[in-house]
């Protein structure tokens, strides 16, 4: 009687061959794919990023147009507040350019920081705003110094806005 395990097994000599040729076919492949490079190579038609000049679009030629967002202050002292509060302060600022100020995105550093409310609207020249922040201490203790980019149609486009305070545990407070 034959053992049936002998007639389902394959040859174990054929398959190394095939194996091989896979094995090669398959780091061909991942050869070609990868490709290692500085991005100093650029494919036909790709707009290269250090060429952009902002000039171009006429951008500077309208500097006497641009706003100014002019800040009472750009820190905040939140002072010492008890773990697990939140803090809403505001940053009051004033058009000071020639042209309407329009605000893109008020977003904070960090999850317990975020911009709550500001102005939707054009700014006209002159006119005043404000941007409301909140911060949560709920996790935090010890000195904290968080940020808030404000993007606005500005020269520079981005404004950083910072709150600081002392955040106090339970057993920490005096």
């Amino acid at each position: 009687m034959t053992d049936l395990r002998d007639r389902t097994a394959p040859p174990r000599a054929s398959m190394r061959p095939a194996r091989l040729v896979l094995s090669a076919a398959v780091f061909a492949m991942l050869l070609g794919a990868c490709r290692i490079t500085d991005h100093s190579e650029r494919p036909p038609g790709e707009v290269d990023p250090t060429a952009l000049d902002g000039r171009a679009s006429g951008y500077t030629d309208a500097a006497g147009e641009l706003p100014v967002m002019s800040f009472d202050s750009t820190v905040i002292h939140m002072g010492r507040i008890s773990q697990g509060s939140v803090v809403e302060r505001s940053f009051r600022f004033r058009n000071t350019g020639e042209g309407d100020l329009v605000i893109a995105d008020v977003r904070g550093s960090c999850g317990c920081t975020v911009g709550k409310d500001w102005p939707r609207q054009p700014i006209a020249p002159g006119g005043t705003g404000a941007i409301t922040v909140s911060f949560d201490s709920e996790g935090r203790e010890g000195a904290q110094e968080k940020t808030v980019s404000v993007v606005a149609n500005t020269r520079p486009p981005t404004t950083i806005l910072t709150i600081k305070g002392e955040v106090l545990t339970p057993l920490s407070n005096p």
